[in-house]
């Protein structure tokens, strides 16, 4: 799956100074065939694993309340290593604060609500009327 990741960031314009709109894909897009702890929540002393982040944020995103879940993609190295991402969008109803009592095994930063950068990201994501931006964080 690396190489349709790799793709897919292509796809969207590639991301190479890291500023500006940024790629994003779904949760299997990076998740699948992801065994690179240093690819998210790099920052984690007691890391869960790439599986573990997958797990918990897809049962995030098969909830009522959730309309969509995207991973921003910080970071684009070398075509043989796993693209860096250091946050999550999660479309929702929920509050932040809901959403982060969902994540508390990730051990994300405080939830917030911008973008990455300040700037939408390159891939349309749908926000409906009745939903709004959860950003959860890895610094």
């Amino acid at each position: 799956m690396l190489e349709e990741l790799h793709a897919e960031i292509a796809r969207q314009g590639g991301y190479e100074d890291g500023s500006g709109p940024e790629p994003v894909v779904s949760l299997e897009l990076f998740f699948d065939g992801n065994e690179d702890p240093a690819s998210i929540g790099s920052n984690l002393s007691d890391h869960p694993g790439p599986g573990r982040f997958y797990e918990i944020l897809s049962a995030i995103r098969d909830r009522p309340e959730v309309h969509s879940v995207w991973v921003g993609i910080s970071e684009v190295m070398d075509p043989d290593d796993w693209p860096f991402s250091d946050h999550v969008y999660v479309v929702t109803t929920a509050s932040p604060a809901d959403v982060g009592s969902w994540t508390v095994a990730l051990s994300p930063d405080a939830p917030g609500d911008n973008w990455w950068n300040g700037a939408p990201p390159l891939q349309q994501v749908d926000v409906p009327p009745d939903s709004h931006l959860v950003t959860l964080w890895w610094d």
